[in-house]
């Protein structure tokens, strides 16, 4: 079995690594290399392949050093971002030893480019900063709204048991959010006061289970929420489409 840790990095980062028996290592968007070193070094680890999901610095900081240290391990990604050394689009299928087959997604929408890695066998979706617990990635200058709409459908896709391992703890913020666009989720408060618990333990929220996301999620719910979400963003919405994006923007501004 292959073993998959999230590090924390930064103020509320991860960086994950999957780790194989024959102790070789995927690491997935390096922020932070000397993080990743230290690691390495204090479990006799072999690092052999990085995952880059999108541009972004906190995900890309650590990739000139890394470079440096271990010049001939591939680093996957889109072209438009420095340093990837094997380019990727999504739709792809990556076979790597000791490791399996990874699924590559176009997941964009929260840039203009964004990757996610899909397990096939383990089911585990690297989901950089497309999908969150409770919630999903602002949009920036370069990103689009309806792009990540239908990038989350595109996620939706895959089976419920699929363990989410999103780039950021931002899951307390996104439930007290989907709180507001849900109160009477009995399913979500449920959820929120374990996110609590394992919180105030100095325990990660994440991977989170897709299946759990469709049940607290709201920007996975927007075809069951369009009343709440037009009631509050006084938004007419004609599509699915447009009531997630109308929800999107109201999450920009929201305050709790």
């Amino acid at each position: 079995m292959l073993s998959n840790i999230a590090l924390p990095m930064f103020n509320d980062n991860y960086l994950w690594l999957l780790i194989s028996p024959q102790k070789t290592v995927i690491a997935v968007d390096v922020g932070d290399y000397a993080l990743l070193a230290d690691y390495l070094q204090a479990h006799d680890l072999t690092l052999t392949t990085v995952f880059i999901t999108h541009r972004h610095l906190d995900h890309v900081a650590g990739l000139p050093e890394l470079i440096s240290k271990h010049p001939h391990v591939p680093i996957y990604g889109h072209r438009s971002i420095a340093h990837i050394s094997h380019y990727l689009n999504g739709g792809e299928i990556l076979n790597l030893e000791n490791f399996g087959r990874f699924l590559i997604l176009d997941v964009k929408g929260h840039t203009q480019y964004h990757l996610a890695f899909y397990h096939l066998q383990q089911r585990l979706l690297y989901s950089g900063d497309s999908l969150f617990s409770g919630g999903c990635g602002r949009i920036f200058n370069d990103g689009n709204a309806r792009h990540l709409y239908h990038s989350l459908q595109k996620i939706c896709l895959l089976p419920n048991s699929t363990l989410v391992c999103a780039s950021h703890e931002y899951t307390l913020d996104n439930l007290r959010f989907a709180q507001h666009i849900e109160p009477n989720n009995q399913t979500l408060h449920t959820y929120q006061q374990h996110c609590l618990q394992q919180r105030a333990n100095n325990i990660a929220t994440l991977p989170c289970v897709l299946g759990q996301e469709k049940n607290i999620n709201p920007f996975l719910r927007c075809h069951l929420l369009t009343a709440q979400i037009t009631a509050l963003t006084q938004q007419n919405s004609v599509s699915n489409e447009d009531t997630f994006c109308a929800l999107r923007q109201y999450k920009n501004h929201w305050n709790s």
